[in-house]
């Protein structure tokens, strides 16, 4: 493994540290209502697996690049990359006063997370694509060429990639066919992971409630990655069927970070694009604790800063 790094930004204190298509769980093309129950002896992996499977391999070998529409919460493959088309609505971004005392007790609150506060409402007014996973080293090197991540695997997320090599990678895709992929916003990606939920983490299939004590079921994180990366789509999808929304790797969003940004956000369709020092980057990786991976943790670094840590997801504009 390349040295040792610090995966901490000016603005994060995160302590000393001591890589096509996924091999993990499948879902449905048509997924499934949250509170639709497996029959028994029908798995979610078992006799959709196959269908699945043969969904993304035509989608990928035969190139198929236009803009397919689905319905919400459903999947849809474009430049052999899985979306899912996440609908307009509005949400609670950034953590409650009561969520805040409650982390302060358990001291897992400095002053550095006073960023995320204060809790507002944001308005997404658009649906849009959002990835299924994270985008993995072979993706990466279809695109690019080569593969620079510190874990090879070409299931694993990509990861030592930069803010700025990722505006590359989204240029050459966008290139190809006229596309509009690009990162998604802070908003948009808050709005994914918490997935219709209020509480730290959001929500899992079903309606249940992702805590830290069940965070394992849904991430690689500090506990149980080994310091590594590991396959995308390996844990549970949230209840938007996105996996790896914790944990992994972070995820580059498109904004510039702000410390204050809470504080003057507009609540329509935020997208801080007032220049600073860092972009933002979400979700926590595989070697943080759990209260890294809330999902109104915020933290970022320099465009060009690059580390095993950190990859992205993309999101995709529709056209309507």
């Amino acid at each position: 493994m390349e040295a040792i790094a610090q995966e901490r930004s000016n603005h994060s204190p995160i302590r000393l540290t001591t890589m096509p298509l996924p091999a993990g769980r499948w879902q449905h093309a048509k997924r499934l209502p949250a509170n639709r129950r497996i029959a028994p002896g029908e798995s979610e992996d078992g006799r959709a697996l196959n269908f699945r499977l043969v969904f993304h391999l035509v989608a990928f070998f035969l190139g198929l690049s236009s803009l397919v529409q689905a319905a919400n919460f459903e999947v849809v493959t474009n430049d052999g990359i899985a979306f899912i088309q996440i609908p307009a609505g509005a949400f609670t971004m950034g953590t409650s006063e009561a969520q805040r005392a409650s982390l302060a007790e358990q001291k897992a609150w400095t002053r550095f997370e006073n960023c995320e506060l204060p809790a507002h409402t944001v308005k997404i007014s658009k649906p849009f694509l959002i990835g299924e996973f994270e985008i993995t080293q072979k993706q990466w090197e279809a695109v690019m060429g080569k593969n620079p991540s510190a874990f090879k695997d070409e299931n694993h997320p990509i990861d030592s990639v930069s803010w700025d090599e990722v505006q590359k990678f989204v240029e050459k895709l966008n290139a190809k066919n006229g596309a509009r992929y690009r990162l998604p916003t802070e908003a948009e990606w808050e709005y994914c992971c918490r997935a219709g939920s209020t509480n730290l983490f959001g929500s899992g299939t079903n309606d249940v409630t992702i805590k830290a004590e069940s965070l394992g079921d849904f991430a690689w994180f500090r506990p149980n990655s080994e310091n590594r990366t590991h396959p995308v789509g390996e844990k549970k999808p949230n209840a938007w069927g996105l996996y790896d929304m914790h944990g992994n790797v972070w995820e580059w969003c498109q904004d510039w970070y702000a410390s204050d940004y809470y504080a003057k956000v507009p609540e329509k369709d935020p997208l801080n694009t007032a220049p600073s020092t860092e972009r933002v980057f979400r979700g926590g990786s595989w070697f943080l604790d759990w209260q890294n991976l809330r999902a109104a943790f915020r933290s970022g670094n320099l465009p060009g800063f690059k580390s095993q840590y950190v990859g992205f997801r993309l999101a995709r504009d529709l056209d309507l």
